[in-house]
């Protein structure tokens, strides 16, 4: 599973497994790791792209709804992990940006994703292209494949 991770660079980072995300078992309850996947989307926006969701969502009138995801776990995080989050664009289209997104503890891979989103305009919520000044910062995200 490592061709996907041949890009110029990932958006990584960090969050702490706590008592919340947890099942009696002590570990993540898998629906926990799909709000980590969007959060770490809404990081990537925010930091990298320099489109916090409240400027996108409240000014632009614009957003990226989710058109489909799945996740696909090799093992389990466990409370009191951190678990590194990296995510990649596997393609950008005209209006969608599919992700590859993947969370490990140390060298321990714990789960890989595909997240697809799209752009829609909040007021009419029908799909528009992403506009240049945003996909040139995402183009430093997209393995070769996905250009």
């Amino acid at each position: 599973m490592g061709g996907l991770w041949q890009m110029p660079k990932p958006f990584t980072t960090q969050r702490l497994i706590r008592f919340s995300h947890c099942d009696p078992a002590g570990i993540v309850f898998f629906v926990n790791f799909f709000e980590m996947i969007s959060g770490i989307v809404e990081d990537w926006f925010r930091e990298a792209v320099h489109q916090p969701f409240q400027e996108m969502h409240l000014g632009r009138r614009v957003g990226f709804p989710i058109v489909s995801t799945g996740c696909e776990f090799f093992r389990p995080c466990h409370l009191g992990d951190t678990l590194v989050l990296e995510l990649a664009i596997a393609r950008l289209g005209r209006a969608s940006i599919e992700f590859d997104i993947r969370g490990r503890v140390g060298g321990d891979e714990k789960f890989r994703a595909r997240h697809k989103v799209a752009m829609v305009s909040l007021d009419t919520f029908k799909s528009m292209p992403i506009p240049d000044d945003m996909r040139a910062r995402m183009l430093a995200y997209v393995g070769a494949e996905g250009r």
